[in-house]
């Protein structure tokens, strides 16, 4: 993919989730699309976890993960504030 298609990717991805962000119902076709469409990577779904359960001081779970790159996502939907505490 030239840096060209790449762009016009982002732009095409950009204005198609525009408004959107239900986090639980469109967090995985929302990633598996931006690796695939923008940055080209074939068969994404090979290369990131989903829900992983990760151990704080209780259980819970990171949105996605892709280990190769020791990237962590955690996501929150449209709307959250995101300095507003966890009750």
């Amino acid at each position: 993919m030239t840096a060209i298609q790449s762009q016009k990717a982002a732009k095409a991805f950009s204005e198609f989730w525009q408004g959107k962000g239900y986090e639980k119902g469109e967090s995985q076709t929302y990633w598996l699309t931006l690796l695939n469409q923008v940055f080209g990577v074939e068969h994404p779904e090979q290369f990131i976890l989903f829900e992983q359960q990760v151990q704080l001081d209780h259980t819970s779970f990171v949105d996605a993960r892709i280990p190769e790159t020791k990237v962590m996502i955690e996501q929150k939907s449209l709307g959250k504030n995101l300095g507003e505490g966890i009750k």
